[in-house]
């Protein structure tokens, strides 16, 4: 396991919320209180179509993205607000080609938080563990190489690493 650290952690309830789907068709997902930083642009229009076989779908906030529908709802918020020093498990995930992400992942209720961690904007998505019961990293894993050309200003750290 490793360790964050940095400003204090943010609470990521409204992530955690299951999304619910609007009158006009449009899932409701609370945006960021950065979503408007142009880096979410970029990783709104790179996003894939699908993800663990589930479709995209449109939200009602700037800086989100949905896969699937009701519990069963993939959801990227980006413009959350960056992570601080925290205890909970802080996680590099590293693509083929050999970029890297870290993340602080959390679960509660079934659903797996994977907070980017050391980049700003910062990235919240959350992974029902009905759509990904096994490998739910591999969401935050398929937009590795779009976060990770937001610069890292920092890493996450373990207990043998120098502070």
């Amino acid at each position: 396991m490793r360790l964050a650290r940095t400003r204090p952690l943010a609470l990521a309830a409204l992530a955690l919320l299951a999304p619910v789907l609007a009158a006009c068709g449009a899932t409701t997902v609370p945006a960021g209180p950065d979503a408007a930083d142009p880096a979410c642009a970029d990783i709104v229009v790179g996003a894939p179509q699908q993800m663990l076989g589930q479709a995209l779908h449109e939200t009602d906030s700037q800086g989100t993205l949905a896969w699937g529908t009701g519990e069963d709802t993939i959801v990227l918020r980006c413009g959350v607000t960056p992570p601080g020093p925290t205890t909970d498990l802080c996680t590099t995930l590293a693509d083929s080609s050999g970029r890297e992400v870290d993340w602080i992942v959390r679960e509660e209720d079934g659903i797996v938080l994977f907070t980017s961690f050391g980049r700003e904007p910062a990235i919240d998505i959350s992974v029902p563990r009905s759509v990904a019961p096994d490998q739910p990293s591999a969401v935050p894993l398929e937009f590795t190489q779009l976060i990770s050309a937001i610069p890292a200003t920092s890493r996450c750290i373990g207990p043998g690493d120098a502070a």
